[in-house]
């Protein structure tokens, strides 16, 4: 018995230090493809800013901006270009690894375990956390989505999630009282909700900056039976995930650090013997 607790308590130590290893490869690991850059335009041609012009422009935007309906458009426009949305054919040609859609194991060894326990939530994940989604800068509507109501709910602002089929936008309240549809993926704030947009789709045009909205009809979108709004922050779609990915960058140096206390602790307390 003896025998077989010296083992289990050496493995916890040398597996506590392997990931330690691999949180510390992680510091010097980008969490963004390499494919990502400046000069990468999305189908809504716009060119993906860095992550640090995009914190730069947050912060900017933070410091200068009391209007809210101004807040609102230019916190969509950093999150639209900020975060390039990866065609599923290219997804589905160079892989999730490639684009860091699944969380690299050096990233956060706890989410990326998750991908093999739940992979629909896991495998193609969304950060919850918008400095996450921005430093990563790939993801589709959802993950935009859901990075633009993190930031904005972290500035006391009220919001909520949209689901027009298979699209997702955000919604936020202005100072007037009136709900705004935030749409970061294609890029367009609609000073509307969406009652007002169901009665005329074709309203919502004018309020959009690229051309992928016509192109790709996506009014019919605001026209069709829609499952309609969650009110909150990040949980109100994303439910128990949120807290999850929260405690995993916890947990990711408390369970190594753990780890190889339990083996040092058993050594010394060996060698004392």
């Amino acid at each position: 018995m003896k025998r077989i607790a010296s083992v289990l308590l050496y493995a916890a130590g040398v597996g506590g230090v392997m990931l330690l290893i691999i949180n510390l490869w992680g510091l010097f690991m980008p969490l963004r493809s390499p494919e990502i850059g400046e000069d990468y335009a999305d189908f809504a041609r716009s060119g993906t800013l860095s992550s640090g012009e995009s914190f730069r422009r947050l912060q900017n935007l933070a410091e200068r901006s009391s209007e809210k309906e101004l807040f609102l458009n230019e916190a969509t426009k950093i999150f639209h270009q900020g975060i390039a949305h990866i065609p599923r054919e290219d997804v589905e040609q160079k892989g999730l690894d490639y684009y860091r859609m699944r969380v690299p194991v050096w990233e956060n060894f706890i989410l990326y375990a998750l991908s093999y326990v739940k992979p629909d939530t896991y495998m193609d994940y969304e950060f919850c956390s918008y400095r996450k989604a921005l430093e990563r800068g790939t993801g589709r509507c959802g993950q935009q989505s859901l990075a633009l109501v993190d930031y904005l709910s972290r500035n006391n602002i009220e919001t909520g999630f949209i689901s027009l089929g298979g699209h997702a936008i955000a919604t936020a309240k202005s100072d007037d009282g009136t709900w705004h549809m935030l749409d970061p993926d294609y890029g367009g704030v609609v000073p509307f909700d969406l009652n007002a947009a169901e009665k005329n789709p074709a309203s919502v045009i004018p309020y959009y900056w690229s051309p992928a909205i016509v192109e790709n009809n996506m009014a019919r979108l605001y026209g069709s039976e829609n499952n309609g709004i969650k009110y909150g922050g990040p949980e109100a779609r994303f439910g128990r995930a949120c807290k999850i990915e929260q405690a995993a960058y916890l947990l990711k140096w408390i369970a190594p650090f753990t780890l190889i206390a339990i083996w040092g602790f058993y050594m010394v307390r060996t060698r004392k013997r």
